[in-house]
């Protein structure tokens, strides 16, 4: 048995091409599998600022596939021994945020890692390599993984070339929200400050030959986004999606 080839790093890495992608933050694997059926090039299953815990984010991975799109797991944190369980459950691309400098991001890409590059631990059998049924998993199971760091403060920004230039981090991913809110215009991700910011980092990225990524769930942020050279850009979410759905056809009938 193969490993299946990762489309998110094939399309934005070895092909330079945009994929688009969708956050899902319901903690449900019937609302993520309904996503993953949409045509989306990657899904994003939020572990930091969603109700997930471990079991369910593995039933969304497993929701997932079969649907011809990558799942990316954001971890709540960079602690080893949290990526480790996630990445054993089958969590192959994983987002990592607010990574501030070099250090943080070399500790985080040792921690997606085998020895000798990382301290990733070794477990005979699990989920990522079909319980033991894909062949010469463990050496080469760097080939089918793909990191994205969010940079979502001042410091990161500044840090944005040492970061991107570290061998295992394959994109920056943009936090408008936190960037924004951390540079002292929060819900605000529009004023010139913060979108110098956004483009230093996608700057930082394309020079070490890296991806590119943010959230934009509005359509013309998202054009725009894309027209600059993002490759990894989110365009909505199930959470945002079902709201304005919701909330449209009320208003539609509803007089009083």
């Amino acid at each position: 048995m193969q490993e299946p080839i990762n489309c998110l790093k094939q399309k934005t890495l070895e092909e330079g091409r945009a994929a688009i992608g969708l956050w899902c933050s319901l903690a449900s694997p019937l609302s993520t599998e309904i996503v993953a059926g949409s045509g989306v090039d990657w899904l994003l299953i939020d572990g930091e600022h969603s109700p997930n815990d471990l079991p369910l984010i593995v039933a969304q991975l497993q929701a997932v596939k079969g649907h011809g799109c990558e799942a990316v797991v954001r971890v709540p944190s960079d602690e080893p021994n949290v990526i480790k369980p996630l990445m054993d459950g089958g969590a192959r691309s994983l987002m990592i945020p607010n990574i501030r400098d070099a250090a943080q991001a070399r500790a985080a890409v040792a921690a997606t890692q085998y020895a000798p590059t990382g301290i990733r631990g070794f477990s005979v059998a699990h989920r990522a390599n079909a319980f033991g049924r894909i062949k010469g998993y463990h050496p080469n199971a760097r080939a089918q993984q793909y990191l994205a760091l969010q940079i979502e403060c001042e410091n990161g920004v500044k840090n944005a070339a040492e970061i991107a230039a570290i061998d295992g981090v394959d994109a920056l991913f943009v936090g408008p929200g936190d960037l924004s809110t951390n540079m002292g215009e929060m819900g605000n991700p529009g004023a010139p400050a913060v979108q110098a910011a956004i483009l230093s980092v996608l700057k930082a990225a394309q020079a070490a030959g890296k991806a590119a990524g943010i959230l934009a769930p509005n359509p013309v942020d998202a054009a725009r986004y894309l027209e600059a050279g993002f490759t990894m850009v989110a365009v909505g979410s199930d959470l945002g999606l079902l709201v304005k759905g919701t909330d449209e056809a009320v208003a539609r009938f509803k007089t009083a």
